[in-house]
Formats: C-alpha cells, structure tokens, sequence
C-alpha cells in the first residue's frame, strides 16, 4: 500500500505542492520546543505512541510550540518543493487533543528559494491565502479557496496562540517558472515539479499513478502506481497530462521495485488536445477505446524491476499520453522527455520580436548585452523560429565571439555599487542594472567601501570591470565572490566574466520576453 497521506476527498485531483519528495522545507518556526517543526511534512498519516515520552514531554507526531505567557502567536514558513497556484490545504491537527491551536492562518509570497528566513521575517509582501479561520483538535481540517491563489513558492503557516499541527498539505496546481521550457536539451513533461498530472485512469487500488510523476526513483512498491487484479481482457491506463504542450523524444517507463507485479507489456497513445472542445476531451479522456488516440510507441513487452527506454514512433504534437499496461500490475515512474512548443502568448511575444525594424531591434538587443558583434549575429539568425530558438541562438552567438567583444560587452555595465550608468549602456540596460544590483543599496558603509577597493584593484589588474550575475545576491556574497576571483589569470578571468555575462543577457531576454507576454 501506499505511504502517502490519502488526499482529501474536497481536493482531490490537486497536487500537493507540500510533498517531501518534491524538496519541501520548513525553513523557520518561532518555537518548535515539543516537537519538530519538520513533521509537519512528513508523508505519511500522523502517528500515535502510547506511552512514548521525550525529555520535554509527550512524544507527538507533529510541530508543537511550548505554551505561551504573553501576547502573540507562533508561526512556520515553508519552502515549497513545487511552486504553484494555491486551491486548497489540509492542516491535520490528528492526536492533538488538548494542545491543538484555537485558529490558523495561511499565507503566500514568490521569493527566490535561495531566501533565507531572516529576509521572510522582514519581508512585508507576504499575502493572505486563507483568512484567520478556527480549527477542531484531534481532525483533518480541510481548506478549499473560492479562488485560486497567485503564484506562491513559501507558505507561512500561522497558529493561534500556540500547540500543535500534526501536518500541513498544501495542494493547487504546479505553476513552473518559463525557462523550465525556454532552455535547449530535453525536459520532463510530464514530471509533477513541471507541472504534468494525471488527467484520468482505469485503476488505483494500491497505489495512484500520480505517483509515477514524483522525482527520483520509488523507495518501494508502494511509492508507485498499482492496480488490483484483472480477472477480465483488456488493459490498465492511466492519462498524463503535459505540463506543456510539445514534442515527445524519448520515454521511461520504470518498473522498479514491481517484480512478481509487473505489467507484461505497454501501450502508449497521444492525443493533441490543443482547440478540442471540453465535451469531446473529456470523451476521449474516461473511455479507454483507441478512438481519437494516435500510437506513440507500439505494444511493447515489459519486464519486472527495470527502467525501460522507450522511443515513439514519430514526432507529433501532443498535450496528453495514455499508458496501457497489459493486463494490469505497477509501474514506479514514468517519464516523458521531450521539449515544449511555444504557448500562445509566447507566439505573440516572439512575433513582435521578430517584426521589430532593425534600429528597434538593435536597441532591445544592445540592452540585454553590448556587445555590437553579438547584436549583430542576432539580427542575422531572425527571425527565430521559437523561443527556444531565440535563447539557443543568443547562446551560441556569445560563445562564437573573442577576447574583444567580451570585452566591449563588460564595458556597458556600471561597476557594482556604482549608482551611475556606464558611457555606453542603454537607457534600458541601466534600469535592470539598477534592480540587479538591489541589494548592494541594503550593503554597511564598511562593505560598500570595500567592494569599492577591490573593484579598483581587479580593474587595474584585468583591464576590465567585475562582472557578476547579481541578481538574488546580496552585497557580502558579490563580495566573496570578487575576493575568489581576484588572484586568477587573465585567461581564467576572462571566461569566467564571459560566463556571467552569457548569464546576464539570458535573463534580459527573458525579462523582455515576459513584459511582452504581459502586454508591456
């Protein structure tokens, strides 16, 4: 059977963005003095110990504060392993009888998952997901949201005074940052972290086959998908949906751990649901005839306990896969490899790009990087087919050129902790300056002073200025960094400071790309 804690019926469907396989973290509580902020997320259902006591009390399979003397309330801020849209949560209160909180509260922010819990306890853009609300003792509590939260990657989890939770799930849809699909090589479509779920299935006695799209490799035969026993023809499937429409290249399909268990065979089907009206998706999606499904890989034997390569037959547009596994049994994980094909908005962002007149262009691209050689080998790859395309292009004009137009594109970025522009930046490219170079403004004089030396003495000593991909980087880390850098050989430096800027111009575009997409 499966150790996952069942989701509840009210949310059923959701992903639980909370789940410790995905890299969930309980990065700060305010007091955590009975039991360990981190069983909050642990996977399984709440346990009970009669009789087992600590030295600070009773055992509880739970985060528990102490009791307070005075004015106020504990708190938790959770990194979530997969950042998403918030529909709704669990907050277990199981075996907290008369040291449950009276109330909770929920709330959200998008934060680098570098932050630290220092900067979330100063941070005043956190905003409320669910409203003060009261809690039983000792019972499930379900949440559900009218309304789907904004993009959330921490969750601070409020109790009111003080007590126990035995655990926090927080479920909604996986909303995965653009570039998962922007970068060149394959991805994971049909991966949780990416956003992919299980649109439909014949079977989930032992296991659901949501499971087959968590990370890594299953740690038993529960930790997969497993249907009860056929004793009738035909087959088990299940229906992936992509987190992106795209093109599949390669497919996984993991029998792990499944030995006596195992399917037989597979089939796998695609479909491009892309413009298809909901009636006739959802025909297609609770019925297992092959009507409207096209094969993607051949009815293929399988064996026990092993990680299968699979290749489809032909290339095609696809936004869902229906795996058949013949007669029925279990599968670990299932991957599908491919890249994605552009949204939409991505086509709008990317035509506009292309239909700019060349001074329009030139001056979008001198902004992202200034280099006039890597401007130029840009103008001449338009107009680019995807954005994929765009980003694979910008890359490999970059590592194309020499010394001298590394040297021109350092030169278009101001010192770091210089608030002045430098002479050949765009008016643009000194703006995101400007927000890259955030937190130098938070930097003590001391420091400021001493970036201000170094930057003298690597200059003098380079020809050229530090470059650094600051974004997300405070001023003492930009600082240890100029420090490693600084006894290196030219040689090395200037790879280095060329592999910063190749990091610099990246983000740029993707900067530009958004503000596009969003109709800036």
């Amino acid at each position: 059977m499966s150790t996952h804690q069942p989701v509840p019926a009210e949310l059923k469907g959701l992903v639980d963005l909370s789940a410790d396989v995905l890299g969930t973290f309980v990065l700060y509580a305010t007091d955590d003095y009975f039991a360990e902020k981190e069983n909050l997320l642990k996977p399984g259902p709440p346990q009970w110990l009669e009789g087992e006591y600590t030295s600070k009390g009773k055992w509880m399979d739970g985060w528990e504060s102490q009791r307070k003397r005075e004015p106020g309330h504990d708190f938790a801020i959770v990194r979530l392993g997969a950042p998403g849209s918030v529909r709704g949560a669990l907050v277990d209160t199981t075996h907290f009888k008369g040291n449950a909180p009276q109330q909770i509260a929920l709330e959200g922010i998008e934060a680098p998952y570098t932050a630290t819990a220092a900067q979330f306890l100063e941070d005043n853009r956190w905003f409320p997901i669910i409203d003060q609300s009261a809690v039983k003792p000792d019972f499930p509590n379900v949440f559900t949201l009218a309304k789907a939260s904004p993009r959330v990657t921490h969750v601070r989890l409020r109790i009111y005074p003080d007590g126990g939770v035995a655990r926090l799930r927080i479920y909604g849809d996986v909303l995965a940052e653009e570039r998962t699909f922007w970068r060149s090589g394959s991805v994971d479509l049909g991966a949780l972290e990416n956003g992919g779920t299980i649109a439909a299935k014949s079977d989930e006695f032992f296991g659901p086959p949501a499971n087959m799209l968590l990370p890594g490799r299953g740690v038993n035969m529960g930790d997969g998908w497993e249907t009860k026993r056929r004793r009738t023809p035909g087959s088990d499937w299940a229906v992936v949906k992509l987190a992106r429409r795209g093109i599949l290249e390669r497919i996984e399909l993991d029998t792990h751990f499944f030995k006596g268990n195992a399917p037989q065979a597979t089939l796998i089907e695609a479909v491009d649901a892309s413009g298809l009206p909901a009636e006739v998706l959802q025909g297609l999606l609770s019925s297992a005839s092959p009507s409207g499904w096209r094969v993607l890989v051949d009815k293929t034997a399988l064996v026990q306990h092993r990680r299968h390569q699979l290749e489809p037959t032909y290339p095609m547009p696809v936004t869902h896969v229906r795996v058949h596994i013949f007669p029925h049994g279990g599968v670990n994980r299932l991957r599908l490899f491919g890249y994605a094909l552009d949204t939409e908005a991505e086509t709008t962002a990317l035509k506009r790009l292309n239909a700019l007149d060349e001074p329009a262009l030139r001056t979008v691209l001198h902004s992202c990087c200034g280099s006039s050689a890597w401007v130029d080998g840009m103008i001449a790859r338009r107009p680019f087919a995807s954005v994929r395309a765009l980003f694979a292009s910008a890359e490999s004009v970059w590592w194309s050129l020499g010394a001298k137009d590394f040297l021109e594109a350092f030169a278009a970025h101001p010192r770091i902790g210089q608030n002045k522009k430098a002479a050949p930046q765009s008016e643009q490219s000194a703006e995101w300056s400007k927000g890259e170079q955030r937190a130098v403004a938070q930097a003590d004089a001391e420091t400021l002073e001493r970036l201000a030396k170094l930057n003298d003495e690597y200059y003098e000593k380079f020809g050229f200025i530090f470059i650094v991909f600051a974004t997300g980087k405070s001023a003492p880390e930009m600082l240890a960094l100029l420090e490693q850098r600084l006894p290196r050989e030219k040689t090395d430096e200037v790879e280095t400071a060329a592999a910063e800027q190749a990091k610099i111009t990246r983000v740029r575009l993707e900067k530009w790309l958004r503000e596009q997409m969003a109709g800036r």
